[in-house]
């Protein structure tokens, strides 16, 4: 039995068959295949336009995000000098406060202070003379018994 044997009939043949399939074939699925790969086409022609339209716009919405990042680190600049303006000239003015607060306090230490002091003199002053009073009853023997007698010795103390 040869494998390989070459029959003119079948060669025939099998070019005629192969005539007839490749008429068909250009005939029926050909166009249909034509067809589609040109739709396949068109179809990665527009993703790819929608695409680089997307990546402009990308390009767009990053700019207007920087600059929205740049306007928003200024204001937020523009706000925190203000705000320590701001917290310096309260620290001025609470510090101006408190000095006056602590001065009218300090004024009003020397004036009780000051009325402290006469008052205290005053009391020394009442002591002192009902000292001489009480001495001098001693060493008179005879006792001051009238208020008057008492007020001049006061009086007269006071203006030592």
């Amino acid at each position: 039995m040869e494998l390989f044997k070459l029959e003119p009939g079948l060669a025939v043949w099998t070019w005629i068959t192969f005539g007839i399939l490749f008429v068909i074939l250009w005939k029926l699925v050909l166009p249909v295949l034509l067809k589609n790969l040109q739709s396949r086409e068109e179809y990665i022609a527009s993703a790819v336009d929608n695409a680089e339209k997307v990546e402009a716009r990308l390009q767009e919405i990053n700019t207007e995000r920087a600059e929205i990042i740049k306007k928003a680190e200024n204001e937020a600049d523009s706000i925190l000098h203000r705000t320590r303006d701001e917290a310096e000239q309260l620290r001025i003015r609470l510090t101006k406060k408190a000095e006056d607060e602590a001065a009218g306090i300090l004024e009003q230490a020397r004036k009780n202070a000051a009325a402290e002091r006469e008052a205290a003199y005053q009391s020394l002053q009442e002591e002192i003379a009902d000292f001489i009073c009480d001495a001098s009853e001693k060493v008179v023997g005879m006792a001051f018994i009238t208020d008057r007698e008492r007020k001049w010795t006061r009086e007269t103390v006071k203006t030592l």
